[in-house]
């Protein structure tokens, strides 16, 4: 009796995940040519939660897989434990509200909340890119 309880749960389970809609890509792609210092020197990495999120396989790696393909994101990572998505993009080629159309974009479930953006530069001689190993050994000391 036990086993027949475990497998008609199990079973009720795996049929109630499959029968999520599968979200829609939608990718907007956009070529540009920038210097590669002036897209050192405009990155941000951006922080924001995510809910309406089912599953980790399904949900949470579809809105990763679509944010790592816009254009001018060089990272992106979704965390479905915490629901809460990392990016670092080129502020030159992106806002933050691009991020949050693209989330919104992947499925209808799906609502962004908490957006935070800060800026990825590096101080002293590494942010002019002039940075040395040498330089910044003598820096930290």
């Amino acid at each position: 009796m036990k086993s027949l309880l475990f497998f008609l749960i199990s079973f009720l389970f795996i049929i109630g995940c499959n029968q999520q809609p599968k979200p829609q890509v939608k990718v907007v792609a956009a070529s540009t040519n920038i210097a590669e210092n002036v897209i050192n020197n405009n990155l941000f990495e951006a922080s924001f939660s995510i809910s309406g999120m089912m599953c980790k396989m399904g949900c949470a790696k579809a809105i990763e897989n679509n944010l790592s393909k816009m254009e001018g994101v060089q990272k992106a990572s979704v965390d479905f434990e915490t629901s809460i998505a990392t990016v670092l993009y080129n502020s030159s080629l992106l806002k933050t509200e691009d991020l949050a159309l693209t989330v919104l974009n992947t499925g209808d479930a799906y609502t962004v909340s908490n957006m935070s953006s800060a800026s990825n530069k590096k101080s002293g001689c590494c942010a002019k890119g002039t940075c040395k190993k040498e330089t910044c050994a003598k820096n930290k000391t």
